[in-house]
């Protein structure tokens, strides 16, 4: 079977679509509730998102190329700027070359197993788990039947370096973060199977080689680790977020907490004989990422994403982070790396009651200089602060909330037509899609705005691996069988005119002699000088004022006939999540459905068909002062011709039902 062509849903802009009313009064129980079980196993579960409106098909083997075979683990690498993109997998390493204009190839080099005698047929594997650019070529670190080992990658062939203990893990499965700088190599991953199964931190190759203490850390789960460089080269700091078992066994505590933990670079070791191979700087806070107002919290890290500060002020890089809750919902919290690490150095220490010993715990010390002994054990002992890392802004509150189940997220500062700049963010779902969301403007506050979902795949599959090109505009993307390029400005799938692109509110985006385009293509057009520009409203609330056209088309006129006494309904999709929509007869309003509207379609019910029921229906929707004419219904008295096809066509109109309007229906059906 053909998989079905990449897609992406336009959550904003709006399009006309077809939904037929249906009579029911017509038809036996009998054959109603097998028309229902039929629509039920054609349309499978709705998702909680909303309707598909727009469909990015993509450009077979030029924006998604299949990897031939399954790859259960894999890591991805991308270098910024350049159109090539590695994926590790099982015995190998895939290179392929996204090149414009031409359809992207494939090759790979093979890396199998050095060792021939392993416990299983799994652990004969060499599972790739790291891919790193060297100066002589790419690094690529492998599982290596339970052996972990690094090979050099040079001109497609592999050279082999040796047993590289913490380079990469014994299992794939294992969690593991390893970062470098420069000559220095940090990693999580564990250097003895079986003696060794108590998670640390570790400078790994450098000046000397350090790890955390035994207790600071309960069952962690690293997710991202970074060096800081501040403004005294001594004060250079590593951060790592993780989470960890939640040390309040207090019944209501969540299970899991989230952390930030810092290192000062610098770092020597102790004086003392417990403290000369430890880091001596070590501590954590907790990260939170709560609604008081809703009383919403959501205490699980899934991902973090770094976005520096455009003018080199380390304080104010943005540090996005994704979290979830025990039911899967998720919220994106943003923090700054000046909050974190004033936290660090103004806090007390949780549980110790007593002066702090100076230095005080966590303090980086020029010249090379060991930290003293009882600043050590007083860290050790008490190695979390009790001030905890709150979310920028006033309110101290998530950028938002959402019942998807985000996973991985990545974020683009990008600049509108008119310079401003704004941040988006594109994260990934549980079911292997991606959506877009534009954080507001620095001129506006408080909308957050999801515009787009992308389905980057052929085959529906978990995203395993996310990469930002920022330079060349391009999203990489992995799952199990295949890997593709998304590019950012996908402006082709807003329809609706001058009304549907703007109101979209993409930024990459804008309306230029009668095409919903790209900025950055239109960059590229040659514009007479007393020709338009390119239109682009970045208004959040009134975005589709600055159209030539202030009122939109109208919705085609359908009819349809249906007898008296019948009981049917009017079916609308609710195709942006911003709006109003309303069912209007004739000059009277008799359904609103208001945004987040539990149900896709907003639903117009007529338990019996009288005089008064007949003529003309419309679906307005309402988002702000832009009133859109979605769908516009006739209903005419059925005649005996009209009957017979209604009849003939009953089947194909059952499995256009939304399966979340199915148990209304019933119930009308049972109560009557």
């Amino acid at each position: 079977m053909t998989p079905p062509p990449s897609r992406c849903t336009a959550l904003g802009a709006p399009r006309a679509r077809v939904s037929s009313p249906l009579a029911w009064s017509r038809f036996p129980l009998r054959l109603l509730l097998q028309l229902v079980w039929t629509a039920a196993a054609s349309q499978g579960h709705p998702k909680s998102g909303p309707r598909i409106s727009a469909v990015w098909k993509g450009h077979a083997g030029q924006d998604h190329v299949d990897f031939g075979s399954t790859e259960p683990h894999t890591v991805l690498f991308h270098e910024p700027g350049s159109s090539s993109v590695w994926v590790g997998g099982r015995n190998r390493v895939y290179v392929f070359d996204f090149s414009k204009g031409r359809n992207a190839s494939m090759r790979t080099v093979n890396i199998g197993s050095t060792k021939g005698s392993c416990r299983d047929k799994q652990d004969c594997e060499n599972y790739i788990t790291l891919l790193e650019k060297q100066n002589e070529g790419l690094l690529a670190c492998g599982t290596n039947a339970r052996h972990p080992s690094c090979w050099i990658l040079v001109n497609d062939s592999a050279e082999f370096l040796g047993e590289r203990r913490g380079y990469a893990p014994f299992s794939p499965d294992e969690n593991s973060l390893v970062l470098f700088d420069g000559d220095e190599v940090y990693s999580t991953i564990r250097k003895q199977e079986y003696n060794g199964k108590i998670p640390r931190f570790r400078r790994i190759r450098g000046e000397i080689e350090l790890y955390t203490s035994d207790t600071v850390m309960q069952n962690p789960q690293f997710i991202k680790a970074t060096i800081v460089h501040q403004d005294q080269a001594y004060d250079d700091k590593i951060y790592y977020f993780f989470r960890e078992d939640n040390p309040d066994k207090n019944p209501e505590a969540p299970l899991n907490v989230s952390r930030v933990a810092q290192l000062c670079r610098g770092d020597q070791g102790g004086e003392s004989s417990l403290s000369v191979s430890k880091w001596n700087t070590f501590l954590k806070a907790m990260l939170v990422c709560s609604d008081a107002t809703t009383n919403k919290n959501f205490n699980r890290l899934q991902d973090v994403f770094l976005l520096p500060d455009p003018n080199g002020h380390w304080k104010d890089t943005r540090v996005y982070g994704v979290f979830s809750n025990p039911w899967n919902y998720s919220a994106v919290c943003v923090y700054s790396l000046g909050d974190i690490d004033k936290v660090f150095c103004t806090s007390s220490l949780k549980g110790y009651h007593s002066s702090l010993p100076n230095p005080r715990p966590g303090k980086c010390l020029p010249d090379r200089q060991p930290i003293p002994t009882e600043t050590f054990q007083v860290a050790d002992s008490h190695p979390e602060v009790v001030q905890r890392v709150e979310p920028m802004g006033p309110l101290k509150t998530p950028l938002f909330h959402s019942k998807y189940h985000y996973q991985k997220v990545v974020v683009h500062r990008m600049h509108a037509s008119n310079g401003e700049t704004f941040h988006v963010l594109y994260l990934t779902t549980d079911k292997g899609t991606i959506h877009k969301v534009v954080e507001p403007g620095e001129r506006e506050h408080g909308l957050v705005f999801n515009i787009l979902e992308i389905q980057p795949f052929r085959r529906a599959a978990a995203i395993q691996a996310m990469s930002l090109d920022a330079d060349r505009r391009k999203l990489y993307v992995n799952s199990q069988w295949e890997v593709s390029q998304v590019p950012l400005d996908l402006c082709e799938v807003y329809t609706g005119g001058c009304h549907g692109c703007l109101m979209a509110r993409d930024p990459y985006c804008g309306w230029y002699q009668d095409r919903c385009v790209s900025i950055y293509s239109s960059q590229d057009l040659s514009l007479p000088s007393n020709s338009r520009p390119l239109l682009q409203s970045i208004n959040p609330v009134e975005p589709h004022k600055g159209c030539p056209n202030p009122k939109p088309e109208q919705a085609p006129l359908q009819k349809v006939s249906l007898a008296q006494n019948s009981r049917y309904y009017l079916s609308c999709p609710m195709e942006s999540r911003h709006a109003t929509y309303s069912w209007r007869h004739e000059n009277s309003v008799e359904q609103n459905c208001e945004p987040g509207h539990q149900s896709p379609n907003c639903i117009l019910f007529i338990e019996n068909l009288t005089d008064l029921h007949y003529g003309h229906y419309y679906c307005e929707a309402q988002e702000g002062s832009y009133l859109r004419e979605a769908q516009h219904w006739e209903l005419l008295r059925e005649d005996s011709a009209m009957t017979s096809q209604l009849l003939g066509h009953a089947c194909t109109l059952a499995t256009s039902l939304w399966l979340g309007v199915l148990p209304t229906l019933m119930l009308g059906l049972l109560v009557h």
